[in-house]
């Protein structure tokens, strides 16, 4: 899932720099943002830059989200299948068909008839946006795999909660910076999730778990707060008076 435009021709700081020192009315400079100085193949072309980052930036957000599914499925699947069992329900346990693992191409689960639901909503979601997508080239005379150089990569309109509305020039620069560089890092999670799960087949949340266990389970955290609050007393006071 890791994309080619994962890398590019300036460091993050040259090019936030660049793009800072622009005239303020002019439009964010796209270009530099989250660029390396790295692009042995040169791929990065004028041509290819904005097909690449709109490639990376949508690969990056469904990354984001299968970082915390991928684990979060692998820890409550079992809970809610036990869950409904104890309430009568006769819920099917679809990880049972690969040891606990998540469902993929690799781990197999996927030919069972209870995930056809989920991969045709998956499917479904996917081909509306896509659709309206190519939709909205279309009308401004774009075909579907050319796009506008002047928008700004991976802008959906799609801001409910008015994050970037109120944010300077500077602080879009640094936003864009941070939802690139977080994307980055998910796809590289999830490559690590696939291939260890596939080598040694083991579910990551087990092969890792320190990185999944809540922090009040773990046993040197718990032992820190028994020895922090040790010597704590229930005793108190009001108005100077113990009680």
């Amino acid at each position: 899932m890791l994309s080619i435009a994962s890398f590019g021709l300036l460091s993050p700081r040259a090019a936030v720099r660049m793009a800072v020192d622009a005239p303020a009315s002019s439009p964010l400079d796209v270009t530099t943002i989250g660029n390396y100085n790295f692009d042995p193949l040169n791929l990065g072309t004028d041509e290819t830059f904005v097909p690449f980052r709109e490639a990376e930036i949508k690969h990056g957000r469904l990354a984001m989200l299968a970082a915390v599914a991928w684990p979060l499925q692998e820890i409550f699947h079992p809970i809610f299948v036990d869950l409904l069992r104890g309430s009568g329900i006769g819920a099917k346990d679809m990880m049972v068909a690969t040891a606990g693992k998540s469902p993929s191409l690799l781990n197999g689960g996927l030919d069972q008839l209870e995930s056809v639901p989920t991969l045709m909503l998956a499917v479904y979601v996917a081909s509306v946006l896509e659709y309206k997508d190519v939709k909205a080239r279309a009308d401004k005379g774009l075909a579907f795999n050319e796009y506008d150089k002047k928008e700004l990569p991976g802008d959906l309109s799609f801001d409910p909660l008015k994050i970037t509305q109120g944010l300077s020039r500077e602080e879009k620069i640094e936003f864009l910076e941070k939802e690139l560089l977080n994307g980055r890092l998910a796809m590289l999670a999830v490559t690590a999730y696939v291939l260890e799960e596939a080598v040694f087949q083991t579910p990551v949340v087990r092969f890792t778990p320190d990185l999944f266990e809540p922090l009040i389970f773990a046993p040197d955290f718990r032992a820190f707060m028994d020895q922090a609050f040790s010597g704590a007393t229930m005793t108190g006071t009001m108005n100077g008076v113990p009680f």
